[in-house]
């Protein structure tokens, strides 16, 4: 029998038993039930009379079941992943070569097929699967709506454990990138940084070169990091230094010194292409079972829920705006000199460039995890939360001592915790990392005042990451005031740090989606081929956007993000985070 026959069939039947009145409901639970259902024809319509469940009170019930049973299921084994991974992301011990099998194993990979197995898909897809993409008007409906996309994709497990263990080796590889620039030889008597000077890229060399602002001889050492910043996207960067404290570099002589033994320094070329590509193979895999079958469309438009094109001319109206000169303008004038292109990480807005002295020793104060901890309630209460819903925030939130350069894991059941992982030094944490966990207490902050006291288990979280990364600037913003120094107090510099900010990483953003663009266009590239256009469409963006700002050397910054190495096609997620942190602000 012809399938719209059969299906049509069915309609019929059951609102012959139903009702008419529910007529248009049974034709939309019935397609999408047989999108996913697996089993004969008459199994199908036998499960259909069964299992179909019209509006109402008896409808509301199974979607409180369903919401209540899927978190359980689900955020379950997310909760469990968390242990799993405790070994890979927490630096409270040296990492072992079990990690490496006990890290990469995914609880969840069968759900999706099981939840198919067994039918729950089909029976979630025949009461609340949908195609309408009209926002609902009530919290249940939008309850509905995300349940309803249980079993849409059904992704093959071992393609989802292979995932995760090639992200995994992103990871480490990542993680592990880090430059001790006190063992580097820049061939500058000038350029001198203090002893265990170890930061991660990109993130620690970024916010290291910004920190110098003010200080003395800041300008030849940021010169220093703007260039390896440049080496880091041309793998020019030698593999043997890398996160080794003994390891010495001398970039004139083009040696590298490891164990007391001098050799030509090796440098790594497209290893952080290779990583990645190992990821993309992947989710090319992947890419058939997914809703649209491609990265870029399942990012924008079953993701973030909103089109590429309007992305994009969001951030095109940053990239271009007329403001971006008069900005520019006004940091030269702080700065006393012509911008480079490093000055594109500018933040300080209040004070023009170097912050006053602590007057304490800050790594003493919060010499680790713990001590972090137990600073949350007299943070919140000091951004206007009651002691009492300050000690619920904290009371959810964990502090970990991170392998990575800093990051939130939100919770998935009413048992779980929101965890918070920062970088934290022998000696305690240093002012940037603080910064960091300024950042991440913003996204744990989120993470638990949108969750554990919501009405509908699956309206836990925000609608997308650029929401919780707009709450993590947000608190960011505020970390001077938290250590003790003069709070921002204007608005104008609020605007236009906000701004600056938006405007550099939305360059970012854009070099990303039109590389993610030329992915597909040559799916079969390899790491070599990545490496190069990677390069040029880096230098494309700061041609377009930054280069009458800056001058037209780009350096390859618009491509020295890490998080593009993990291949998950976030980037946009922060230039939206800062317009949404603006908003907030104001």
């Amino acid at each position: 029998m012809d399938t719209k026959v059969f299906l049509d069939h069915i309609i019929d039947e059951l609102a012959q038993s139903h009702g008419a009145a529910y007529r248009e409901d049974i034709r939309r639970g019935v397609y999408a039930c047989h999108r996913v259902f697996s089993g004969t024809d008459r199994d199908l319509h036998h499960f259909c009379r069964e299992q179909y469940v019209p509006p109402g009170e008896a409808r509301e019930a199974l979607l409180r079941r369903i919401d209540r049973y899927h978190q359980a299921v689900a955020g379950g084994l997310q909760k469990m992943l968390k242990i799993v991974r405790e070994g890979s992301d927490i630096a409270d011990r040296p990492f072992s070569p079990a990690e490496r099998i006990l890290g990469a194993f995914t609880p969840d990979s069968h759900l999706t097929e099981d939840y198919r197995r067994f039918h729950i898909a089909a029976l979630v897809q025949l009461n609340f699967g949908t195609d309408d993409t009209t926002p609902p008007e009530t919290r249940s409906g939008w309850a509905a709506r995300r349940l309803g996309e249980i079993g849409r994709e059904t992704i093959p497990a071992d393609l989802l454990q292979r995932l995760s263990e090639r992200a995994l080796e992103v990871d480490r590889f990542v993680n592990g990138y880090n430059l001790h620039l006190d063992r580097i030889d820049f061939g500058d008597p000038r350029i001198r940084f203090p002893e265990n000077t170890r930061l991660i890229s990109h993130w620690g060399l970024r916010d290291y070169l910004v920190s110098l602002y003010g200080t003395p001889d800041a300008l030849p050492r940021q010169r220093a990091i703007l260039d390896l910043l440049r080496r880091v996207v041309d793998g020019e960067i030698p593999a043997e230094i890398l996160d080794d404290p003994d390891a010495r570099w001398d970039m004139a002589r083009g040696t590298v010194t490891v164990g007391g033994e001098t050799k030509p320094a090796r440098f790594h070329g497209p290893l952080r292409w290779e990583k990645f590509k190992a990821v993309f193979d992947v989710q090319r895999e992947i890419d058939p079972y997914t809703r649209y079958g491609n990265m870029i469309d399942n990012a924008f438009l079953r993701d973030r829920e909103i089109p590429e094109e309007e992305v994009v001319s969001l951030l095109e109206s940053v990239l271009t705006h007329p403001l971006r000169r008069k900005v520019a303008d006004w940091i030269e004038r702080r700065l006393g000199r012509k911008l480079e292109p490093f000055d594109i990480y500018f933040a300080d807005f209040e004070h023009g460039g170097g912050k006053e002295p602590l007057g304490y020793d800050l790594g003493r104060r919060y010499p680790d995890a713990k001590a972090l901890q137990a600073a949350i309630p007299g943070i919140l209460t000091r951004f206007g939360w009651s002691p009492e819903r300050a000690a619920f925030i904290a009371g959810r939130i964990r502090v970990d001592n991170a392998r990575s350069a800093g990051h939130a894991w939100p919770p998935h059941t009413d048992d779980d915790l929101q965890l918070l992982r920062v970088r934290i030094d022998p000696g305690g944490i240093t002012e940037l990392d603080f910064s960091t966990f300024m950042h991440e207490l913003g996204h744990c902050v989120e993470g638990v005042l949108s969750s554990y006291e919501l009405d509908w288990k699956a309206l836990w979280s925000v609608p997308t990451p650029a929401f919780t990364e707009g709450f993590a600037f947000t608190f960011q913003n505020r970390t001077d005031e938290i250590l003790g120094r003069t709070p921002q107090s204007h608005w104008e510099a609020t605007a236009l740090h906000e701004f600056w900010k938006t405007y550099e990483i939305g360059g970012v953003a854009m070099m990303e989606i039109r590389l993610f663009h030329w992915l597909y266009e040559y799916p079969d590239a390899d790491a070599e081929a990545i490496h190069r256009a990677a390069r040029k469409i880096a230098d494309e963006v700061w041609g377009e956007y930054f280069a009458e700002i800056f001058g037209e050397k780009s350096w390859g910054l618009p491509g020295v993000y890490s998080h593009i190495l993990w291949c998950t096609f976030y980037l946009p997620e922060y230039p939206l985070g800062h317009i949404i942190a603006y908003q907030i602000r104001k």
